[in-house]
């Protein structure tokens, strides 16, 4: 096992396989755009700016990601074109905005020694095997950090709410949601982690 940031990862398929661990983690909340996760990953694979995140590699794999940095440095870029192509246009259209709005807007709080993390994920075949906890273990062990921040996780995503408590994270914020109804969440979630404290 190694962890490492992706653009890092000497793999012609990286983004391929980068995609397909995002799907395994996030498919689920992305299912409006296609049930398809080979579909979607394809979708996918060209928005993630992989320098921003790090990964746990097993045997070749993507056994792991999470999205790390400081400052407004985005995970994702997408291209609407893109998008369309491999969603078809209304889908397309409506993934562009969505993940404009989503995706695309800036950390609520930066600075230097504040990581922003997230989209943290395991592929489906490496679950319980704790290779999110090593990964996350990794990222609090960077030393130029000293608080850790996660934004809007779903309280409906309790392993992650979960993993998160048990490795000393404190919830900061909850946000209740409009549209529950349709999304089957109730709040989103910030939490953060602060070395010595």
């Amino acid at each position: 096992m190694q962890i490492m940031r992706a653009n890092e990862f000497n793999d012609q398929y990286v983004r391929e396989k980068f995609s397909k661990t995002f799907v395994d983690g996030f498919g689920e909340d992305l299912r409006y755009f296609t049930e398809d996760k080979e579909k979607l990953a394809k979708a996918l694979e060209h928005i993630f700016i992989l320098e921003n995140f790090y990964i746990t590699v097993v045997d070749e794999d993507i056994a792991a990601i999470t999205f790390c940095t400081n400052g407004d440095k985005l995970a994702i870029q997408h291209n609407k074109k893109e998008l369309r192509k491999n969603l078809g246009w209304l889908k397309g259209t409506i993934a562009n905005v969505v993940f404009k709005k989503e995706f695309q807007k800036p950390p609520v709080k930066t600075g230097d020694k504040i990581a922003n993390i997230g989209f943290v994920a395991t592929a489906e075949k490496y679950r319980r095997q704790g290779m999110a906890s090593t990964l996350m273990n990794y990222i609090l062990s960077l030393p130029h950090y000293e608080t850790f921040l996660l934004e809007t996780i779903a309280d409906t995503n309790t392993s992650a709410l979960q993993l998160y408590k048990n490795l000393g994270f404190k919830e900061i914020k909850r946000t209740k949601q409009k549209h529950t109804k349709f999304s089957g969440i109730n709040y989103y979630i910030d939490m953060a982690y602060k070395k010595n404290g």
